[in-house]
């Protein structure tokens, strides 16, 4: 899957923390869906945002087998993320947490794999791979 792994995982994350959400709070009426929506997309925007500096540089990108090594965990940060969403779901009832739970996920998500491709680059480094650590961007 190479660069698309990022994205399929996000698709998995957010799936089942809108699961999540509608076991915990029942079904969500059209404003929830809205905020869900919301929360579930800042959280790559405002990542995007800081890692490029306003937009203004391009975002760095691992070498695909690096990525695949390190993105083969990503049953971790789906999990991380889906856990920071069922954390929140269980402090609060309040509508909020259909905008907050899923904003924090995909940031948890994201951080997450990015420990997993900072280890796919020892592991890969230590393969004998001299290139492991360089990106494209």
């Amino acid at each position: 899957m190479g660069r698309e792994s990022t994205t399929f995982g996000f698709s998995i994350l957010v799936t089942v923390t809108f699961g999540l959400l509608q076991a915990e709070e029942g079904s969500p009426d059209t404003i929830r869906i809205v905020l869900y929506a919301v929360g579930a997309s800042l959280s790559f925007t405002v990542l995007e945002a800081v890692l490029s500096r306003g937009f203004r540089t391009a975002m760095p990108q691992h070498r695909t087998r690096v990525l695949a090594l390190g993105t083969s965990m990503n049953v971790l940060s789906v999990l991380g993320g889906l856990g920071a969403a069922w954390l929140l779901a269980r402090a609060t009832s309040h509508v909020t947490v259909w905008l907050v739970a899923p904003f924090v996920a995909g940031i948890v998500y994201l951080v997450l794999e990015s420990l997993e491709t900072a280890w796919g680059e020892r592991v890969a480094r230590a393969r004998g791979d001299d290139d492991a650590t360089e990106v494209e961007g």
